[in-house]
């Protein structure tokens, strides 16, 4: 009986590493999508630059 619950405990413990770890990962990917939104927005951004002093030189 002992055996069956320390086999138990290993196995739960485990479960535990591995959630821990996809866990880490789905953090990782999270946080990659966010660099990634925000380094898109600052391109973005750049690009419309020029557009906007352009407009801004012609109507003033």
């Amino acid at each position: 009986m002992i055996d069956g619950t320390a086999d138990m405990a290993v196995l739960h413990s485990e479960t535990e590493l591995r959630a821990l770890r996809a866990r880490r990962g789905s953090l990782r990917q999270s946080s990659a999508r966010i660099f990634a939104t925000c380094a898109q927005g600052a391109w973005l951004l750049l690009a419309a630059t020029p557009v906007i002093v352009v407009v801004c030189a012609l109507k003033g």
